[in-house]
C-alpha cells in the first residue's frame, strides 16, 4: 500500500513538474518570438520601397488584441511579419486558455500611421 501511495505521489509530482515546464517554455517562447518580431520593425525608415503599416499584436483573454505594432517593412517582409506575429497570437491565445487568464475587455484600435520626415509612426 506504501508502495502505491509512493508511486502515486511521484506520479502527481512528475505531472505537475510537466506542466510547469510547459508553462515556462511557452513564456519564454512567447518572450523569444516578442524580441525576434520587435527587432524585426526595429527600423521604422520609410524610403524606397518600405511602406508604412500596423499590425495586430497580442491576444487578449478577453478577445482581441493587446496593441498594435508600427511597421516600415518591404511587402515581402510584411508576409512574413504576418505569419511571425499570426504564430505569436495564437500561442498566446493558447496560454491564455489553458491557464484562465483573464484581461480587460477595452477593444484597440489601430493607429493612423504616415510616413513623415522619413519615418513611420502615429499621426495621432
Amino acid at each position: 500500500m506504501k508502495r502505491i501511495l509512493a508511486l502515486g505521489s511521484l506520479l502527481m509530482f512528475l505531472v505537475a513538474c510537466e506542466k510547469e515546464k510547459v508553462i515556462v517554455g511557452d513564456s519564454e517562447r512567447l518572450r523569444f518570438m516578442e524580441q525576434e518580431i520587435l527587432a524585426m520593425i526595429q527600423d521604422k525608415s520609410c524610403q524606397g520601397e518600405r511602406i508604412c503599416g500596423t499590425i495586430a499584436f497580442g491576444s487578449k483573454p478577453c478577445g482581441g488584441p493587446w496593441k498594435y505594432l508600427i511597421y516600415s517593412l518591404t511587402p515581402a517582409e510584411v508576409e512574413v511579419l504576418r505569419e511571425k506575429v499570426e504564430d505569436y497570437n495564437v500561442l498566446e491565445a493558447e496560454v491564455n486558455h489553458r491557464e484562465g487568464k483573464i484581461s480587460d475587455c477595452f477593444m484597440v484600435s489601430p493607429p493612423p500611421v504616415t510616413c513623415l520626415d522619413g519615418k513611420c509612426g502615429s499621426i495621432e
